[in-house]
């Protein structure tokens, strides 16, 4: 179906393009934060990127104006991501939802490893530089540790569940390097278990 005006777009063909158009830029964040998490967010050039998704840098610079908006749009992607485990770590389904959302996260390292581990990789390559990226991401961090402190008091078992919380997304980031460093051996999920036991033992 044509339209009456020259120029004009049909509202499907709009929406097409939209999609497409937020898939791309999914597809540069998710090969952002990729390249940051193994390479570092300074070694890491725009020309790296573009290689990576297969576009050209032009292309890419229409999409966002430079390296450090793909660095922002990084951390916020990461921060939504842990929604998802907060929403587990409060479900009222599990008995223990700790054990859950650890099992959450072991599953979601198998499919995007990077991801588990590259806002801690920004936070000490930024570390000390005064950069408001370090403030987004105490930001996406405390979207996470809060909730989970909250679970952690309402359980009576730990004594500082705020320092406890934070102590435990700093274990489960490091589960996740060692887990690249020692190519399953032991396995993520013995080492998972491992952190369990250490959590349940530590309480009191």
């Amino acid at each position: 179906m044509h339209s009456f005006f020259p120029g004009a777009t049909m509202p499907h063909q709009s929406s097409s393009y939209e999609e497409r158009s937020q898939q791309t830029k999914r597809n540069i964040l998710r090969e952002s934060a990729r390249l940051f998490a193994r390479n570092g967010y300074h070694k890491t050039t725009i020309s790296d990127i573009s290689k990576a998704i297969g576009m050209t840098q032009g292309a890419l610079f229409h999409k966002f104006p430079n390296k450090e908006a793909i660095l922002f749009a990084v951390v916020e992607r990461l921060a939504r991501g842990f929604d998802e485990y907060t929403d587990s770590i409060q479900s009222e389904e599990s008995d223990d939802p700790i054990k859950s959302v650890v099992k959450q996260m072991v599953s979601h390292y198998r499919k995007n490893p990077e991801d588990t581990i590259c806002l801690a990789a920004l936070a000490s390559e930024f570390a000390s530089s005064g950069h408001p990226i370090l403030e987004r991401i105490r930001s996406a961090y405390d979207r996470f540790t809060m909730p989970l402190a909250e679970e952690l008091a309402k359980s009576g078992f730990y004594k500082d569940p705020s320092s406890t919380a934070v102590a435990f997304i700093g274990a489960v980031q490091g589960i996740a390097i060692q887990g690249l460093l020692r190519e399953e051996d032991p396995s993520l999920e013995k080492l998972a278990d491992a952190f369990l036991d250490m959590m349940k033992s530590s309480g009191n």
